[in-house]
């Protein structure tokens, strides 16, 4: 029996391996007249004696006739694509311009049914750009190219996907990534693989993100990569790891023909469908990664990417981590909670280094190829180098001399920015400093890398001077807007491959207040500590042991007196805090807080505030209150606090800090004054002794009208860990040292209860 090619006759005539569109059987009388050929014959293959194989040697793809039909081939789904795929092609476009504005080169996949998403992964031509597309169920994941080169006449095009990430790379343009949103991570589709076009072609039918408007017209040469290698199945036929299918451009060898003729060699079938992946749990052996590790499939075998906290070659092994080293060949990164960064970065390194390169520190508003803003900290030739984009250009700051690169030195690094204004510090040796005009917010998303990133091929161009790697060496301290990233396996969120730097338990922070740390073991330590301090990690002051301090209150050592005093919780006094008070006038001590958490806050009107009391200073400067939660600059709030004797208000509605207001009157010497705040939209009123001072519309075009405080009141200061300069960005410097009494908020008819609602420290009774 003989198979020929020839448009418009019932593709269910071929019953092969594969099938396709205008592949149709003619009578041995037509191939006689040059038309193309093929022959079909019986082949031992695991469906059956009756199976047949089609080796098609002249069939040729038209892209649409003019009837609308799409040439296509259509062949078995490929096993095991769940996890991973890879093809390697080699196109030749038709000589028309109709070949490279919006054509279908290959897919599979299928549209989404009740509430699952679409499944599917896509190769196409777009305005004279290749696309790879793909979905895993819960979002479209799309790489462009650049613009092909038209002068070149056969175009490689390498793409693929493994999990969530996936890459495109053409001819020589540099390779290009992306990442799937959502969180799956799995491919899952039972449809067919199309190549050159889609059966009954109508766009409607194929999932969104996937549409083309035609086939390919052209030619292309095809290897798919299966994943698969030794240790398969008996009766698993023995193939190499790639397939192929071979479509070589013929000439025009009759002007019936208007299309080229194509080949393809071996059939689709030599794939092998029974072979599995090395990560596969039914080969055999199966992977041997423990510990939670992710296997990842190599040509030859395959590797574990060993989660946090273990190490060795399965990751068998149990690693405490106290000062992380990381190895830029094993691709190690440490991932940590975003951090707000948005109108200033300060942060501070400390690390040893044994190679010139390497990412110490990264954080951008994409992971993935595509340029945003970004903030990294990396090393290049050895020069410690600060980059970051606000969304226009991509600043540049360099240390002037170079690192040492044998690890025998801890460096130092202190950089970051204020605005646009730029700063790098190295071993506090030298300054340099940068600005650009525009934008001066840093809008990131991304978690915070430490030492790499989680897909390098993920860090666009400009992160780094050069292709980027990963750090090779130990990181003993990150510090970043004054919040200090534990740098251990539990401290982390995610990250593998990262090891400890000297292999025992003892590391740059495991003993406090200059105690040394002695290794006893891989596994424990033990800190010898100073003559004032004691404990296992030397935490606590010799005169704080056995103190006497009740009532959850804080044991505060004084060197000079060889004693101790006692820093009491809200509602009690006394030299050990065993006297019960009732606050009705609180008395701050400048190291005092009080938080009020306001349990009418859900039904209060954010668009107008009121806040009422009396208050009484006996320094110049200090925080009488901030009405918001504090946990980042951006979070809305309202503030009045003391610099130099006058008062000084800061509102941020949503957008930043407004340049604070302030009444030049000064305020001293414990004397009882009237202050009254109110907040209409984005009309400031304030009142001091029944006269009004303040009138400021602070923002006329009412972009953010309501103050969304979370039901948050701080008075006197912060929690005792949190200095007020940095969380108040600077507009404030100290806690308050005075009184307050009588505050109202809002319209209610009663005074602020406190000891129901608050917590707090070193919060007395004040006199009346």
């Amino acid at each position: 029996m003989v198979i020929g090619v020839l448009k418009r006759y019932p593709a269910s005539i071929i019953q092969g391996e594969s099938r396709g569109k205008n592949f149709n059987a003619v009578p041995r009388e037509i191939l006689r007249r040059g038309f193309a050929d093929c022959t079909v014959h019986k082949d031992k293959m695991r469906g059956g004696e009756n199976s047949l194989a089609v080796n098609i040697t002249r069939p040729r793809f038209s892209g649409l006739d003019e009837f609308g039909y799409s040439s296509y081939v259509a062949y078995p789904s490929i096993p095991s694509m769940g996890h991973f795929y890879e093809f390697h092609l080699k196109l030749t476009f038709a000589n028309n311009v109709s070949a490279l504005r919006n054509n279908l080169i290959l897919f599979s996949g299928q549209k989404g049914q009740g509430i699952s998403g679409d499944d599917f992964f896509a190769l196409g031509v777009r305005n004279g750009r290749i696309v790879h597309k793909y979905n895993l169920g819960s979002g479209l994941a799309t790489i462009t190219s650049e613009r092909l080169n038209l002068r070149i006449n056969i175009h490689t095009v390498h793409f693929g996907r493994y999990l969530k990430n996936g890459w495109l790379k053409v001819d020589g343009q540099k390779r290009r990534m992306a990442t799937s949103p959502g969180p799956l991570v799995g491919l899952n589709t039972f449809s067919q693989l199309y190549l050159g076009g889609y059966e009954e072609y109508t766009p409607e039918l194929l999932p969104a993100g996937s549409r083309f408007q035609n086939s390919f017209q052209g030619a292309l040469k095809l290897l798919v990569a299966m994943n698969v290698g030794e240790g398969q199945r008996a009766g698993q036929c023995q193939d190499a790891m790639w397939g192929s299918v071979v479509l070589t451009r013929a000439a025009w060898s009759s002007a019936r023909m208007e299309a080229p003729v194509w080949t393809l060699d071996p059939p689709f079938s030599a794939l092998c469908s029974e072979k599995v992946s090395f990560c596969d749990a039914e080969h055999i052996p199966p992977p041997n990664c423990a510990r939670g590790a992710t296997c990842v499939p190599l040509p030859d075998g395959y590797t574990c990417q060993c989660p946090l906290g273990s190490a060795g070659l399965f990751c068998q092994q149990a690693v405490s981590i106290s000062d992380p080293f990381f190895s830029g060949n094993q691709s190690s990164w440490m991932s940590f909670p975003p951090i707000n960064i948005r109108h200033r970065t300060h942060l501070q390194l400390q690390f040893q280094t044994l190679s010139p390169e390497g990412i110490l520190f990264y954080t951008a508003r994409y992971l993935s190829s595509r340029l945003g803003d970004f903030l990294s900290i990396s090393l290049s030739a050895g020069f410690v180098q600060l980059r970051y984009n606000l969304g226009n250009e991509t600043i540049i700051l360099q240390s002037p001399k170079s690192v040492d690169v044998t690890g025998m030195r801890w460096h130092t690094v202190k950089a970051g920015r204020e605005g646009s204004r730029g700063f790098l510090i190295l071993d506090d040796e030298a300054v340099t400093r940068n600005s650009s005009e525009g934008t001066t917010t840093l809008d990131v998303s991304t978690n915070i890398f430490i030492g790499g990133v989680s897909l390098l091929n993920a860090v666009p161009p400009g992160v780094t001077e050069k292709e980027p790697v990963g750090f090779t060496g130990g990181i003993r301290e990150v510090i970043v807007n004054g919040q200090d990233l534990e740098l251990t396996e539990t401290g982390a969120i995610d990250g593998v491959n990262v090891g400890d730097w000297d292999g025992t338990a003892c590391g740059y922070k495991v003993c406090l207040n200059g105690g040394y740390c002695h290794p006893a073991g891989r596994s424990s330590f033990r800190c010898i500590c100073p003559s004032l301090w004691t404990g296992s990690r030397c935490q606590q002051s010799v005169h704080c042991v056995n103190n006497l301090c009740q009532h959850d209150s804080v044991c505060v050592h004084n060197i000079t007196s060889a004693s101790y005093s006692c820093m009491c919780s809200l509602g009690w006094i006394g030299t050990y805090c065993e006297q019960e008070v009732k606050l009705r006038t609180l008395r701050f001590t400048g190291n005092s807080y009080l938080k009020y958490k306001d349990p009418k806050y859900n039904s209060r009107n954010l668009m107008f505030t009121e806040l009422s009391l009396n208050f009484s200073s006996s320094a110049g400067d200090g925080l009488i209150f901030w009405m918001g939660k504090a946990e980042s600059e951006d979070n809305d709030h309202l503030a009045v606090g003391l610099q130099d004797g006058y008062l000084k208000f800061s509102v941020n509605l949503g957008e930043r800090t407004a340049l604070p207001l302030v009444y030049q009157n000064t305020f001293c010497c414990d004397h009882w004054n009237y202050l009254s705040i109110t907040h209409n939209r984005t009309l400031i009123q304030v009142y001091v002794n029944e006269e009004r001072v303040i009138f400021e519309d602070i923002d006329p075009f009412e972009r953010y009208v309501a103050l969304n405080y979370g039901g948050v009141i701080y008075f006197g200061g912060f929690e005792l860990n949190r200095d007020v300069a940095s969380v108040t960005s600077g507009v404030f410097t100290k806690g308050f040292d005075g009184s307050i009494k009588d505050v109202f908020l809002y319209q209610d008819i009663r005074a602020l209860e406190f000891l129901q609602t608050s917590e707090g420290f070193n919060v007395y009774q004040g006199k009346e």
